[in-house]
């Protein structure tokens, strides 16, 4: 591989991690913005302690503990942590355990973000440090804090950057406008690649159990058609309409790439053949 050769890869590979790497960290932000953060907290809270009263777990006998001694009372205060959850038993009874079950994912979802504006008192770095290569679980709140998202927010201009550059590079480098297209297009093609994951996270029912592949009564499609709804739906939509965009560029200017350069090399040929 000779050097022109090298650092154009090298450019196609920058390009790709900083057009996934922004993709990625986009929806992170989305993801971990309060109003977008609670739902998805209180959705899979309520799942979580749905799925252990289905199997008849310890939440099911404390939800009919709960139950029983509503029976005996109005208002029931139950501390969760630093919280604590008070219940309105006449609501309780009238609507039954739904009403409880969503009493609970409430008062649990509170208690996860009951930190969400902590400072905790490191930069972004020492802090992803402390929780990956020192294991300190004691910050783990930062992951879904206000401080990281607002890291994730000002990764966002840089990565910008790292994509401009890298298509500099290649566009310096190749200098031919058709063998641009084409690489940029491939390089955006396998950079897209995760859409076809979602499209067929999405459209599991359509692609999976109509055409008979699975029959839909596994119990990965059960558990998958549980997890994937509410506000797991939203976020698994805006990462396939990001990576759909990339793919769709990238299809466009490979297309457009290969077809003319195939033109070109085709009118070559006849060009020769006439002077011949």
């Amino acid at each position: 591989m000779d050097k022109n050769k090298f650092v154009t890869w090298i450019g196609k590979s920058l390009l790709k991690f900083f057009v996934l790497t922004l993709i990625l960290v986009y929806g992170l932000v989305y993801i971990t913005e309060y109003d977008n953060l609670k739902p998805i907290v209180s959705e899979l809270t309520a799942k979580v302690i749905t799925e252990t009263q289905a199997k008849g777990g310890t939440d099911q006998q404390i939800t009919q503990g709960i139950i029983q001694q509503c029976k005996n009372t109005d208002r029931l205060i139950i501390p969760i942590g630093d919280e604590s959850l008070t219940i309105d038993c006449k609501e309780v009874q009238a609507k039954g355990d739904a009403a409880l079950s969503q009493y609970i994912s409430e008062a649990v979802s509170n208690v996860i973000l009951k930190d969400y504006y902590k400072d905790y008192g490191c930069s972004p770095t020492d802090c992803i440090k402390s929780l990956v290569v020192d294991r300190n679980t004691k910050d783990m709140g930062f992951v879904i804090s206000a401080q990281m998202n607002q890291f994730l927010k000002k990764l966002i201009p840089y990565l910008a950057v790292g994509v401009v550059l890298s298509l500099f590079i290649l566009v310096y480098l190749i200098r031919d406008p058709l063998v641009i297209s084409k690489e940029v297009g491939m390089t955006l093609l396998s950079a897209g690649f995760p859409f076809l994951f979602f499209v067929l996270v999405k459209y599991r029912e359509q692609l999976l159990v109509s055409t008979g592949i699975l029959s839909g009564k596994e119990d990965f499609m059960r558990s998958a058609n549980e997890f994937l709804s509410g506000p797991i739906y939203n976020v698994t939509n805006l990462y396939t309409y990001m990576y759909g965009i990339v793919f769709a560029i990238g299809a466009v200017l490979a297309i457009i790439g290969y077809v003319g350069i195939k033109k070109r090399e085709k009118d070559a040929k006849i060009s020769e053949g006439s002077r011949l």
